[in-house]
Order: structure tokens, then sequence, then C-alpha cells
């Protein structure tokens, strides 16, 4: 059996199924490992600012490689190579980190901080939903095939960089910086927008970078049919989504720790009342 055509165009290879046991099975058993090793490497290199660096900057080799070979093998496919390229442009939500990690590598200073709060608070929900709601993934490839192994990486390295920051306590998530953590997202997205309408003359069609004009098999399909499929509403809900995420996080991160602050300072009291009463 020739094993490029198995494994990477699947040639007479039955789909995964989105939701099917082996997809399921897998991305569980993925994510376990990446963030168990994040666990581990985060406590034992806290406190340790040039050990947390090289893990950041080997996951920003890591996540750029895993990219750079999807899109070599695609441009080796393919017989045109500008579309190619074009259309496979890393311009997605899950596809930032393949940006922002080298940067929190690679900068210093407040620049670098946003860099880590952003990966902070999405790369987790990247690692989760990239990997389990993956709708344009798993019903048309095979579970071991290049297409589901690049795609676990991908989103699985963005998992294991946020719960590394977050066990390390990289991130400091200080209020005057939420503006410009969100900006990164904000920013990231319109550059999308601009280069969907761009390339529509070319093809006649938008590029749909993050899913700007259609859900393409993601939870976004449901917005897209809720407003009829018109895109200037739909691409507001986006914008509205994806940067009220962070938004949310950012009030339930602040309202969690002032119920722990909250709680420490009425054990406080209680262990000086104690101490008051002996």
């Amino acid at each position: 059996m020739d094993f490029y055509k198995w494994f990477f165009l699947e040639e007479g290879r039955t789909p995964a199924g989105l939701f099917s046991l082996s997809h399921i099975l897998t991305v569980t058993l993925t994510l376990a490992i990446f963030l168990t090793l994040a666990v581990f490497l985060g406590k034992r290199f806290k406190g340790n600012p040039k050990k947390q660096n090289l893990v950041l900057l080997i996951s920003g080799i890591a996540i750029v490689v895993v990219q750079l070979s999807k899109n070599i093998w695609l441009l080796c496919e393919t017989d045109n190579f500008w579309d190619c390229l074009i259309g496979n442009w890393p311009l997605y939500f899950c596809d930032i980190p393949i940006y922002v990690i080298p940067l929190a590598a690679l900068t210093k200073g407040r620049f670098r901080q946003w860099c880590i709060d952003f990966l902070a608070i999405c790369g987790l929900l990247m690692g989760f939903m990239g990997n389990y709601f993956a709708g344009n993934l798993y019903p048309s490839h095979a579970i071991v095939s290049f297409s589901v192994i690049n795609a676990l990486l991908n989103h699985s390295i963005s998992a294991f960089v946020a719960l590394f920051i977050w066990v390390s306590k990289l991130n400091k998530m200080e209020k005057r910086d939420i503006p410009f953590s969100i900006g990164i997202l904000f920013t990231f997205m319109t550059i999308a927008l601009i280069v969907d309408y761009i390339f529509i003359p070319i093809k006649g069609t938008p590029r749909n970078f993050m899913f700007f004009f259609h859900g393409d098999g993601t939870p976004f399909t449901i917005f897209h049919n809720l407003v009829g499929g018109q895109n200037i509403p739909y691409q507001i809900i986006i914008y509205i989504l994806q940067c009220g995420y962070m938004g949310l996080f950012y009030v339930v991160y602040y309202w969690i720790m002032g119920l722990i602050k909250k709680k420490q300072g009425q054990n406080n009291l209680q262990i000086q009342d104690s101490t008051s009463s002996n």
C-alpha cells in the first residue's frame, strides 16, 4: 500500500465523523497528554523566567512548523499555487497563536504581557472548541491522517500554552491591559475581514477567514441562519461573540478573584479574633 496516498491523500479511507467515538477519544487523549505536560512544566518552572520563556519559544516554533508543514503539503498538491497560498493563509481564530506565541516569547514589556494574557484567555477555548467542534474537519477526514494530526497538534499546542501560563502564573490580567489584549483579537479579526473582501474579485466569493461569511460547520452556523445569511449583521455578531468572550472572561475572572479575596479576608479576621481571645 502507498503510504502517501493512505496517510496524506486518504484514498479509500472512511471519514471519522464529527462526535464519533474515534473523534472524541482521539481528541480527549491528545488534550490529556498536552495538558498534563503543561501542568508538570508549569509547576516545575514557576519562578524561573528563563525556563518559562524557553517553553514559550519551543511552543512558538512548534506551532509555526505545524502550520508550515500544512501549507507546504497543500502547495505541493495544488494546481493553483497563489489561490492555494491565499486560501490557506492562517487567518482564523485558532490561527492567532501561530503569531502570538512567538511574539510572547520574543518580545518584552507590556506588549509581551498583552500577548500572554491573550493566550491565557483564549488558548484553552481554541484547544477545546477547535478540537471537539471541528465540523469542517472530522466529517471529511480519517482519524489517522495528516489533516487530522496537523489540526490536533495546532489546537493542542494552544491549549498547552494557555494552561502552562496559568500554572506558572505568567499572566497578570491587569485592568489597564484589557483593551490591548482584546485589541489583539479585534485587530486580527479586522485584518481577516479585509482580506476576505479583497479577494472576492479574484475568485468571486469571500475567503471566509474567521468564518465572517458562513459558519462552515462550526457553531457560528446557528447565528448565520438566525440572520438569514445577511453578511453585515452576521459579521457584527461574529465581532460581538469573539471579543465579547474575552470581555466576559475578564468579568468572571475579577468576580472570582473578588470572592477569593473576600474569603481570605474573612479567614484572616477569624484568625485575628482567635488570637485576641487567647
